[in-house]
């Protein structure tokens, strides 16, 4: 029973985002005043408010201006009014714009699709209207940028397009649903760099990955695990079926799989001391095969540690090194779900991106949504 409640969850999900665009907040960090519009590829139509439409086309420029709770519009150098909101919108097929920051001044950006405009307290609000594939896409760029490798491509297509579906509304409160930070995805805009990008994702066929259960997955990933990924509840205290620890071969001789770091010995035994509640002048001298949660002389978390010490990850050996202690560690991040550059490796191999994507994910299948 769990399970079809699971499937017809995933199909109105699944038909409530395709009726209609990802919303996506856009350069919130910066709080933009002020920007400018051109180069319009489509028929655009700009909604002032509830007062009039304007056509939008290429050679045209926009200039929106944030004036205390409205917006100061222009076209072409001539001041159209100030409205409470402006629609960005076209009905064409893969359509695009320019847009640049003038107040903060910022580099210029191409965006896809639709965007509208508020302002609250001489601020723009700038929600980005995005097809899902074309959002897919330009995560993918801004995250992995102009890696040439098909499979590579469509593993990240359905991480990013499951990752997207499953945290939809994270941001429902605010009136929006993704921001284009780390906390939700990176999103730059449009892909526009590397051609093998969007054939990727659109070959992909809305694919997304669940779980046992017919749930989306919480698909996280890392930058290097060091050779081995750590269950789910290890880091974060809640177990996922799908997030288990694998040996990963594939990773280890990668850029960031091995680090090193020293420490005075005697801050070294101060904090040990005082995170475990007990005075002492052992220094927790261990090598490591396989991942730990707890240093082996103590209570102490090696997430704590890893915390604590701005380290790379929690897989780590330590050392006496007499005055020093020296952690010698591998991998880089939470170590949790996919290894990206294991994955990048596997991908050079050959690897099948379904493949790719199963053996980082267990207990997992990856389905097509769309309706």
């Amino acid at each position: 029973m769990k399970k079809i409640i699971s499937i017809f969850l995933i199909l109105f999900i699944s038909n409530c985002i395709y009726a209609k665009n990802i919303h996506v907040r856009v350069w919130s960090q910066y709080n933009p005043r002020k920007v400018i519009l051109n180069a319009f590829t489509g028929d655009y139509v700009l909604t002032l408010g509830d007062e009039k439409n304007i056509r939008a086309n290429d050679g045209d420029v926009i200039v929106i201006n944030a004036i205390g709770t409205r917006c100061s519009v222009s076209k072409n150098g001539d001041l159209l009014g100030t409205f409470s909101s402006v629609q960005v919108t076209t009905d064409d097929d893969h359509p695009y714009f320019k847009m640049q920051m003038l107040l903060p001044s910022s580099k210029t950006s191409y965006y896809p699709d639709n965007i509208s405009f508020s302002s609250k307290d001489g601020e723009l609000a700038i929600i980005s209207s995005v097809e899902l594939n074309h959002y897919v896409s330009g995560v993918i760029e801004s995250e992995i940028g102009n890696v040439k490798n098909d499979q590579l491509l469509k593993v990240q297509a359905v991480i990013s397009r499951t990752y997207a579906l499953k945290h939809i509304d994270r941001h429902k409160a605010e009136g929006f649903e993704l921001c284009d930070q780390v906390h939700c995805q990176v999103f730059h805009g449009k892909a526009r760099f590397n051609s093998m990008i969007l054939p990727a994702v659109d070959s992909t066929h809305y694919e997304v990955i669940q779980d046992e259960n017919g749930d989306l997955i919480e698909a996280v990933f890392h930058a290097n695990c060091g050779g081995q990924t750590v269950n789910s509840e290890d880091v974060w205290s809640k177990k996922r079926s799908y997030l288990r620890s694998v040996v990963d071969t594939f990773c280890i001789t990668e850029k960031q799989a091995n680090w090193r770091k020293e420490i005075d010995k005697e801050k070294w035994l101060n904090y040990i001391s005082s995170k475990s509640g007990k005075a002492t002048f052992d220094p927790c001298e261990f090598t490591l095969q396989n991942r730990i949660t707890v240093l082996p002389c103590c209570s102490v978390f090696t997430e704590d540690v890893r915390n604590d010490f701005k380290l790379r990850s929690t897989f780590f050996n330590v050392i006496d090194g007499q005055d020093k202690i020296i952690l010698q560690g591998r991998g880089f991040g939470h170590g949790v779900g996919m290894c990206q550059e294991g994955s990048i490796r596997m991908a050079q191999l050959g690897i099948y991106y379904k493949d790719i994507i199963k053996f980082y994910y267990t207990n997992i299948q990856i389905v097509n949504i769309n309706p």
